[in-house]
């Protein structure tokens, strides 16, 4: 009677969330429109929606969301929302799977999961709130990795590819499969990837697919000059639009404060320099996680969470154009620092735990502060203080070492 009543009031509160947010006009109406234009025949990638946003996805995804677009909004937002969350259960599901938790008590297994929902929180929000593809793009690249582990090899590659294909930012997926030997994986990745940017001719033509192509290349292109001085938006995070403000004065941010911010003013080539080289810093970093040499496969299932999750966490920090909602692809990282204090709670020194668990507790501030003290937000978006957070994230995943040494050779 107790878990019928709890699965009922979930249900309830689920209902409720689900309905009071299907009455915003969010991202989706962006590509649905989008779609609608597709099958008129216009460059969707030309065309500008809602104060000038422009869509910034795949054609063959505007092919599949096409029959949502007959629908009233309430209703594609509902059944949005819901896919979401679905989502979101699934991606818990497969990082319990991929963590060895096979020692957890009850209560450290309790202690784990609401850590991590509760950091997670605020970037689930607002990936629903905003009617945003995040959720989905992380799902493609946990489930599909899942696969690979598991030697289910085309069913891996077709679900990564369908996230690359989507948005971009799962192509960091690739050399990291290429390097710890997943050739299979790789290589039905690339194949998929292939066959999705192609396949839409079938629906709208070889000629309209290639114009849009060439398109949105021009568009995404991370070379173009809005995306090395990324402040179009107060809600931009990541390097890009972190050092544009620490290292130019002048930045074009209509909704920045008078306070400054910048501790330099160097032209625009040099701050595409430095960027460049911050972001190749980063990415060479993560051969300290990775600890072998190529092709050889993780030692421990511990091993392989950890280098995943800074794989994943890279993608809000060196990609350009990333919003707030985008760094949900930190929290495997914070999962598995708070799941590194619980196993080895005996043979840390009492010290490192105390440092460790106080730099949790701050990145978990930092990260939740617009849930927990809203008022000051646009201080939080001035600073860009997420992006320190992730930073700071990164030096807390470097310092919790995986002791494990048992074998990952187990289906994941």
């Amino acid at each position: 009677i107790k878990k019928y009543l709890i699965y009922s009031l979930g249900f309830l509160l689920a209902a409720a969330y689900i309905f009071l947010e299907s009455q915003n006009r969010g991202d989706l109406t962006i590509y649905l429109n989008a779609s609608r234009d597709l099958f008129k025949g216009d460059d969707i990638f030309v065309n500008t929606y809602f104060d000038g946003y422009h869509y910034f996805y795949s054609v063959l995804f505007a092919i599949l969301i096409y029959p949502l677009s007959f629908l009233p909004m309430w209703l594609y937002n509902s059944l949005w929302i819901t896919l979401n969350i679905f989502f979101v259960y699934r991606i818990f599901l497969i990082i319990k799977n991929l963590l060895p938790l096979h020692d957890f008590s009850k209560k450290h297994l309790m202690f784990l999961r609401v850590c991590g929902f509760l950091f997670a929180l605020r970037f689930i929000h607002e990936n629903i709130h905003a009617m945003q593809i995040t959720i989905i793009i992380m799902y493609l690249a946990l489930q599909g990795l899942q696969f690979v582990f598991a030697n289910k090899y085309i069913s891996g590659g077709a679900l990564i590819a369908l996230g690359i294909n989507i948005k971009l930012l799962p192509i960091v997926l690739v050399p990291y499969l290429l390097y710890r030997g997943f050739f299979k994986g790789a290589i039905f990745t690339i194949a998929f990837y292939v066959l999705y940017m192609f396949i839409p001719a079938v629906v709208i033509g070889w000629d309209h697919n290639q114009q849009l192509l060439a398109t949105w290349g021009h568009l995404i292109n991370p070379l173009n000059s809005n995306h090395v001085l990324d402040t179009e938006e107060r809600s931009f995070h990541g390097l890009s639009t972190l050092l544009s403000t620490l290292l130019v004065k002048n930045v074009p941010d209509k909704h920045a404060l008078t306070i400054p911010r910048n501790i330099a003013d160097i032209s625009i080539e040099h701050l595409n320099l430095i960027l460049n080289i911050v972001r190749l810093i980063l990415i060479a970093f993560t051969l300290y996680f990775l600890r072998s040499a190529p092709f050889k496969k993780p030692v421990t299932f511990y091993q392989r969470f950890r280098e995943v999750s800074y794989i994943l966490m890279l993608i809000p920090l060196i990609f350009p154009h990333q919003q707030h909602y985008a760094f949900l692809f930190v929290c495997p990282a914070f999962v598995f620092c708070i799941h590194y204090l619980i196993r080895n709670r005996n043979e840390l020194k009492t010290n490192f735990k105390k440092t460790i668990s106080f730099m949790l507790i701050l990145i978990y501030l930092i990260c939740n502060l617009k849930l927990l003290l809203g008022e000051f937000n646009e201080y939080y978006e001035h600073f860009k203080i997420l992006t320190y957070a992730a930073i700071l994230l990164v030096i807390v995943l470097a310092f919790c070492e995986p002791k494990e040494k048992e074998s990952v050779n187990a289906t994941a």
